[in-house]
Order: C-alpha cells, then structure tokens, then sequence
C-alpha cells in the first residue's frame, strides 16, 4: 500500500519521530507479551525461541526513516522481524494483541518517566522554598492584598503559603501514578481475545501496578493524560500568579525584593535599567506550559468515546513538550527563589508609610479599653488618616474615650505596638507568622516531602526490579 506523499510527510513520518524516542519501550513490550504466550502455553517453543531470537537482534537496531509502503514502527518491526526469522513465525509475535492495546501500553510508559523525573524536580522546589524560608524566620516582609500595602509578615511566612500549594500539587501528583500506571496491554483491539491470556503477567513484567481491568476503558480513556495534564496546568497558573506577585515586590516602585547581578539583564540604551527578566521568562513558559495542558484537555472536547488518534502519539508529545518547559519553570524558579534578597529597610519604609501596622493598634485598643473592635477601628481609621503619631493618636482617643479616667498607652508603647517586630511576635495562632507557628509549618512540611521521596524511590525500584525480572526471563528463552 503506498500512501500519499502528503499524508505521509505530515501525518505518518511525524508520528514515526514520535515513536522512535519510544522505542526502548516497544522493545520491552514485546518481551513481556512473547513471555506471556510462552508461559501460557499460547506459543509453542521453536516459535517462541526463534521469535526471542529475532528481538534480541533487533533491540539496537535503530530506524532512521519510515519506508514508503509502512505505516508505523509497529508494523515495520514486524516486518523486519520476519526478514530475520521468517514472515509466517514473525506474525506469531501479534498474536492476542492490537496496536491498539500496544500504543495505550507505550504511551503510558513514557508518560509515567517524565512524571516520575517531575515530581523529583517538584520536590527540590519544594526544598529550596522550605530551606529559604528557614533562612528568614526573623526577615520582615510586606504583604499586600488588593494590590495595595495590607500587613507585615515574615518573608518565611510568605514562602510556606506557597510551599503548602506546591505539596498539594505533589501529594495530587502522585495519586495520578496509580491512573497512569495501569497497564492497557491485553485489551486488545476492543474486547480482549480468545486466547487465554495471562494479563497480570505483562503488566508486572513492564512494572505497571496492576491491568486496567475493563478492556473497552483501557483503549478509550483519556485519564491517563488528561487528570496529571489538568494538575500540571492549575500549578503553572499557581506559578504565574506567584511571580506576577514576585514582580510586582521587586518593580522600582514598591522594592521590597531584588536580584543579583547574575539573574539581571540591562538595556542597550538606558544606563540606569536593571532588568530582573528572570522573572518574564519564568512567567512565559509557564503560561506556555499552562495553555498546552490546557490545549490538550480541549482536544478531547466532543470526540467519541472510543480509540481515536486523540489519545494518540501526536497529542502525547505536546504533552512531553510541556513537561519539558515545565521542568524549566521548576529548575528557574528554585534559582530565582535561593538568589532573591529582601529590602528589609524598604519593607518598614512602606510599612509605616501606609500604616500597615495599624490593625494591632486597634485590637490593643480593644484589649486595654474594653471597647469593640468595630469601635477601634473606628478610632485608629481616624487616626491613620490625619498621619499616623502619637500626638493625632492621642487626641483622637481623647474625644471618643472621654470617660475613660486616663490615657493608657504612653509614646514608647505606642511606637512599639506599630512596629512590624511587634506585630509579627504577637500573631501566635496557628499558621501566623509568630516564630513557633512558623518552625511549625516548616517541620509539618517537610514530613509529606519525606513520604513523597520515599514513594518515587519505591516506584522507580518497583518499575526497575520489573525490568530485571523481564531481561532476566527473557534471556531464559534464549537458552
């Protein structure tokens, strides 16, 4: 059969590129499947040794191009095999299985490598933003909300916000492993086979957690890129908005963080511009990252419930081209979040400049005066707005509290309640900025991190172990 130069150009040589960078995986499928139909007595030995024989030769066989009259990677090894061994024992090979099964099968492994070296790149993040914050417990920081100047905190206190987001993603990512692991592999084209497969046998041999059971979902499902592509979009965003944040804290108008050198870029032109572009191109591929997985959650819109090319090698590797811009966003951001320097001089500047500090000055009021809260803010609202001393603060408590027998708070008590020192010491509820709560959330963090670790640890030992298991039988036949 010979196609049309078109069609093969576009849509046939592309999705051979595709498979050839999965070709490491085609060739342990078929171990496991040809080990299956030989312990099931499917095969009989001279078959299944010459077929054995023939994939051995041909595991290191690279393919450079698809010739005219094959369609795909499967069918040209099939068709290579049988040059070695004979067409008619080469197509013994296919027996109780599809491309159908074969390319769930493959795919799944590919996704479940790049998920594993993610999440390992996703919990050095994590690290680095834990080991910041321990590095900053005392450092004042501004926080904002509405984009206006709103309370201080502590640089710490900022960074665990955000960290406690990235351990949701991971802790969320993981549970994804056990959908993507699920091996498709005797499904067949649709409804299994005649034969009497064995399909807890190839799913163990290629370190798949167990069959997808139903076989007609294990050909139709597009779970297993759409639930970790879905995740992997919502935490791009995350990152997007946290350095839209960054951004804004380090524009010459606020400055209450920086860059080194190393991480700035100056104009041609202008002397004066430092450029922490670090941040554009972290907020750039992130949101190209986001919009791929977006694009391809989009492209399951509408289309049957079936085998389509949708869940096909095309869609798989945008897929893989996103993971990979994302892998960058990790790398860059854990770099940006170890340089960035605090303005603590610059925090307090601002503090004081927009009262940030105020909302302890009313909640003292209440504690000492006895007065509501809606009442203090009444007070120190006024006192904010005709400047923010001792001697507004004093006459304004005067003409609300008259019958109060004597002013309370003198001019040193007054300067220490607005300091920001004071306004984070006192905030000791659980998940303030206080520094037991926030050694607190540090410890707490760093547990899921430890059981994460220790999950891919196992996960990649199990997938190994499974690989060993599969040389090991496979040499076996070969004997």
């Amino acid at each position: 059969m010979r196609f049309s130069q078109v069609y093969k150009n576009i849509v046939l040589d592309s999705s051979f590129e595709n498979w050839k960078k999965m070709i490491d995986h085609y060739h342990q499928l078929n171990k496991a499947h040809l080990l299956m139909l030989h312990k099931c007595r499917i095969l009989p030995d001279d078959v299944v040794f010459k077929i054995a024989t023939g994939l051995k030769k041909l595991q290191n066989e690279k393919v450079k191009e698809l010739p005219e009259n094959v369609e795909d990677l499967v069918l040209l090894f099939e068709k290579k095999l049988g040059d070695l061994i004979g067409e008619d024992v080469a197509g013994f090979l296919h027996t109780a299985r599809s491309r159908n099964d074969i390319d769930a099968t493959i795919f799944r492994m590919a996704l479940r490598n790049v998920l594993i070296q993610f999440e390992k790149e996703l919990l050095n993040l994590i690290k680095q933003f834990i080991r910041k914050a321990g590095q900053n417990i005392d450092t004042v920081f501004l926080l904002y909300t509405h984009g206006q100047p709103a309370q201080p905190s502590s640089f710490a206190h900022y960074l665990l916000a955000f960290s406690g987001e990235l351990t949701q993603v991971s802790k969320k990512l993981i549970e994804t492993f056990d959908i993507v692991n699920e091996c498709p592999m005797g499904a067949g084209a649709i409804t299994t086979t005649g034969f009497s497969i064995d399909r807890n046998l190839v799913s163990n041999y290629l370190g798949f957690n167990r069959p997808l059971e139903n076989s007609y979902q294990a050909i139709s499902t597009s779970h297993w890129i759409t639930l970790p592509g879905a995740l992997l979009r919502n935490l791009m965003i995350d990152i997007t908005r946290f350095i839209q944040d960054i951004m804004h804290k380090s524009s010459s108008e606020v400055g209450v963080l920086q860059f080194p050198n190393e991480l700035v870029q100056i104009s041609s032109i202008m002397p004066q511009k430092r450029n922490p572009v670090v941040l554009e191109h972290l907020r750039l591929r992130a949101n190209m990252a986001a919009n791929a997985f977006s694009n391809i959650e989009n492209v399951f819109l509408n289309v049957p419930y079936q085998d389509v090319n949708e869940n096909g090698d095309f869609v798989l590797r945008e897929f893989l081209n996103a993971m990979d811009i994302s892998n960058q966003v990790l790398i860059l951001l854990s770099e940006m979040v170890e340089k960035v320097i605090v303005r603590t001089d610059r925090v307090r500047e601002i503090a004081a400049q927009f009262g940030a500090t105020s909302t302890e000055l009313a909640d003292e009021l209440v504690r000492r005066f006895g007065i509501s809260f809606r009442k203090a803010h009444l007070i120190v609202s006024e006192v904010v707005k005709t400047g923010l001393n001792f001697e507004n603060f004093s006459n304004v408590i005067k003409e609300h509290l008259k019958e109060k027998p004597e002013m309370e708070i003198n001019p040193e008590e007054f300067q220490h309640i607005l300091s920001c020192e004071h306004f984070i010491e006192i905030r000791k509820v659980l998940g303030g900025p206080e520094k037991s709560s926030i050694i607190s959330m540090i410890n707490k963090l760093e547990n899921p991190i430890i059981q994460h670790e220790q999950f891919i640890e196992s996960f990649e030992k199990q997938i190994a172990t499974s690989f060993e298991n599969l040389n090991h039988d496979f040499n076996l036949l070969l004997l």
